[in-house]
């Protein structure tokens, strides 16, 4: 990839990614932390305030993943950097208002907290799985800024959620890249799509920490938020591969006639050059 960048500044993504950043970021000054209302505030709350937190402790782990996954793709790495940069405000953000209620978290919740399971060697798969976090975790804290009476946590959930849906956006613009410059696009877009089936089935088989969190929340989101966010994937992931899901339940049957259709053509082609070496 890197031999293509003739000018870094206009064929790289990166740098039009890091203005829209810049624009949209937020600050912890911008908090208005003494106006936490802690008559609005209880242990349930402050639970799921520290499950949220912990899942959003990996972003250290994931970036490390990610930075040896795509050591050599100049454009993707310099635009983790910014991502690792505003994820990290994340888990600080939840941290300080759970200290300014009185939560003390210990050093190994840290720790614990940046563990997470290797999923795939895959890179389209890895950032596929990555835009679907980014989705989930957005509607999470829209959902959460909806809920939560409590004014700062409200604001702050708001911050997080318009983050994640930017993220999305980066995630799913280097996914495109990915499938774009690979050798055999087809084949990537249906890693995509098997992604995108084996999230909506259920998520059983997923160990993404994002996922886990969700699932650990899942009694607190409405059967309406859980479509929301599936036809949100659906349609997303669709466009990433190049087809369209008009519902999250078709999800199977485009992929597997995506799947059956890729390898008729590949066969077609195998014989075809096989005819002409007669």
């Amino acid at each position: 990839m890197n031999a293509s960048v003739g000018n870094i500044y206009t064929d790289l993504s990166y740098y039009s990614l890091f203005d829209v950043a810049e624009k949209a970021r937020w600050y912890m000054k911008d908090i208005a932390w003494d106006k936490i209302d802690k008559s609005l505030i209880n242990d349930g709350l402050i639970e799921t305030v520290k499950r949220i937190t912990f899942g959003e402790l990996t972003t250290y782990s994931a970036t490390r993943s990610f930075m040896a996954m795509f050591e050599d793709d100049i454009d993707f790495t310099q635009w983790l950097a910014v991502w690792l940069y505003e994820e990290t405000k994340h888990p600080h953000a939840l941290t300080k208002w759970l200290a300014l209620n009185g939560v003390k978290l210990p050093g190994d919740f840290l720790m614990k907290g940046r563990t997470i399971t290797p999923m795939t060697d895959s890179k389209v798969e890895m950032l596929t799985f990555n835009v679907i976090s980014e989705i989930v975790a957005g509607n999470m804290y829209l959902e959460t800024a909806e809920r939560v009476p409590e004014p700062v946590l409200k604001d702050i959930a708001t911050k997080l959620a318009r983050d994640e849906m930017r993220h999305s956006v980066g995630f799913e613009n280097y996914a495109r890249k990915v499938i774009a410059e690979a050798a055999d696009p087809d084949y990537e877009r249906t890693v995509v799509l098997r992604s995108a089936w084996v999230f909506l089935q259920g998520e059983q088989f997923i160990n993404h920490p994002v996922f886990e969190t969700v699932r650990s929340l899942d009694s607190q989101f409405s059967q309406a938020v859980v479509e929301k966010i599936r036809k949100q994937i659906a349609s997303r992931i669709g466009k990433l591969a190049g087809v369209e899901i008009p519902h999250p339940d078709q999800v199977y049957d485009i992929y597997t006639k995506f799947k059956a259709d890729y390898r008729a053509n590949r066969k077609a082609r195998k014989t075809a050059v096989a005819a002409t070496e007669i």
